[in-house]
């Protein structure tokens, strides 16, 4: 047991998820947060309530009554988020509810951390691999995303573990790396809707590494054998994921078929990107390209293009790794080049709300971070070799990622990369200030600081998301207990977000200039809200 706890894998995952939760009282409260934290504390007082009496837990009105909230998403997540709320609050009261719920989703940030090391050692080495990871953390959006009750760094942490999985022992061909495969993806099925995809990209990658097997002769066209892979590791994560989830039990088809029907048909979300809002149709395809380019720090996009560059030589075979490589090297480089695509690619050209900055494809960055492990090796390979030229290219290429996580510190979905011009200049070029209608803790404690007792504070241009997130606030006890988040126009205070999202955004701001401005909070030089008085 000691041993493993010097494993450099475990300590990364112990060092990442402390740092995480350490950082929570910090984080806003997103709409996303009122959502799966009261489910997960339904789901897991329900399986209490299995261990205790087993045939009262499992009747339909109990099932009902525990497992309908937020029945449209699976729900592995939420019961971790149910543990973290348990453990961090009910049963030791450390932690308010709402940061000990978000543990569960330290949790799988600290594991995708430890699975991106854990990848890129293989074909890297350790320092490479740690640069990876680090570039990972230090990409502000993702920080955000990995410290609030949301499925998003759940279902890329879990992806990226049956892509980690499937890597490892797809070829072996024994009874136990179908089971570890099948469980791996079945916990990815069980986290959200992403993770066929998953799959899908690695149907692709063994189609596109069996087509010198393809044969053509007088008799046809002879084909593959199919693995076995593909048929267990789906019929079995599809088992996973139905036993995981009694929500379905009482009625399966139909509740499985409500499920998939829910997403086939997902309500639009505003997207303000490229200077106009997008509802129906759907942002185009490049909005999510763009997305990407825009959020990165800028020394960790230089390393990512210099890493992708390098894998799609590998790819095609332009290249080896190094000397010692074996004619298999470029395997590794499709596989990877694959699984971002489909990544990516998904939110990109289907059909579905594109919205949220980089959210709905979170499973693609520890692919990039493991392209910027590659980026980091060939720039390294192209200075002097000297003891000191791997630690100082790894600060020069960490550094931006540092830079940003310290400016945009609390309003991290705020973020853009210095090569935009940083927010002020994304702004300009047509991309959102901020979404997810986050009510930050500093908003919070100003108004606590600044409004009379009993004040009304009212938000404009979503009111009722700030609505439920309030009370959490309160408990936390940033938001001040008195205060009423009510009002309309008439309230002591209104707050302007300024999302342009909201088609009604200009003519509120239009008639909130003839009031008084109390405070304008402002990152970048860019106003993210604005409270007026009466």
């Amino acid at each position: 047991m000691i041993s493993q706890l010097k494993n450099p894998v475990v300590l990364l995952f112990i060092a990442v998820f402390c740092t995480a939760s350490l950082s929570l009282p910090e984080v806003g409260v997103t709409d996303d947060d009122d959502f799966y934290l009261p489910a997960g504390h339904s789901y897991f007082r329900w399986a209490r309530k299995a261990l205790k009496d087993p045939a009262l837990a499992l009747r339909k009105d109990q099932l009902d009554a525990h497992w309908s909230l937020n029945r449209e998403h699976p729900p592995l997540a939420k019961w971790l988020i149910g543990a973290g709320r348990y453990l961090g609050h009910e049963s030791t009261g450390l932690m308010p509810a709402l940061d000990a719920g978000r543990l569960g989703t330290c949790f799988f940030l600290a594991l995708v951390v430890s699975l991106i090391f854990a990848l890129a050692r293989e074909r890297l080495g350790t320092m490479p691999a740690l640069f990876a990871a680090l570039a990972f953390l230090l990409i502000p959006r993702l920080a955000f995303h990995g410290r609030v009750n949301t499925l998003d760094m759940p279902v890329a942490a879990m992806s990226t573990l049956f892509v980690f999985t499937f890597w490892r022992l797809h070829r072996q061909g024994t009874a136990k790396a179908l089971a570890l495969m099948t469980l791996a993806f079945g916990l990815a099925l069980s986290t959200k809707l992403n993770a066929p995809f998953t799959l899908f990209a690695c149907g692709v990658f063994w189609l596109v590494e069996s087509l010198p097997n393809f044969r053509g002769d007088r008799e046809g066209v002879r084909f593959p054998e199919l693995p076995l892979w593909l048929v267990v590791v789906p019929l079995g994560g599809l088992i996973i994921q139905v036993g995981l989830w009694p929500w379905l039990w009482p009625d399966l088809i139909d509740r499985y078929i409500d499920y998939v029907r829910f997403h086939m048909g997902h309500y639009p979300i505003y997207l303000f990107y490229d200077g106009q809002i997008w509802d129906r149709p759907f942002a185009p395809w490049h909005a999510p390209f763009a997305y990407t380019w825009a959020v990165l720090p800028t020394t960790l996009l230089f390393a990512a293009l210099v890493g992708t560059a390098v894998l799609v030589r590998q790819a095609i075979g332009w290249e080896r790794f190094d000397r010692r490589s074996s004619p298999n090297e470029g395997r590794f480089a499709r596989f990877i080049l694959i699984h971002a695509f489909i990544a990516i690619g998904t939110v990109a050209f289907s059909p579905v709300p594109k919205y949220g900055g980089i959210k709905l494809f979170l499973p693609f960055f520890p692919l990039l971070a493991i392209a910027m492990g590659f980026g980091l090796q060939r720039l390294l390979e192209a200075l002097p070799q000297r003891k000191w030229s791997l630690p100082l290219l790894m600060a020069l290429l960490l550094s931006s990622g540092v830079i940003d996580s310290w400016k945009y510190r609390g309003q991290e979905l705020s973020s853009f990369g210095a090569h935009v011009g940083g927010l002020s200049g994304a702004v300009q070029r047509g991309y959102e200030r901020q979404y997810y209608d986050v009510f930050d803790r500093h908003l919070a404690r100003w108004l606590s600081e600044n409004t009379k007792p009993d004040a009304r504070v009212y938000f404009e241009p979503n009111h009722k998301e700030y609505v439920r997130s309030g009370p959490y606030l309160k408990r936390t006890g940033d938001l001040r207990s008195d205060i009423r988040l009510s009002g309309g126009h008439r309230a002591d205070v209104v707050i302007l977000t300024h999302e342009r999202r909201w088609r009604n955004f200009a003519d509120l701001a239009e008639k909130l200039k003839r009031r008084p401005v109390l405070y304008e909070h402002q990152v970048d030089g860019v106003v993210l809200w604005t409270a007026f008085g009466r």
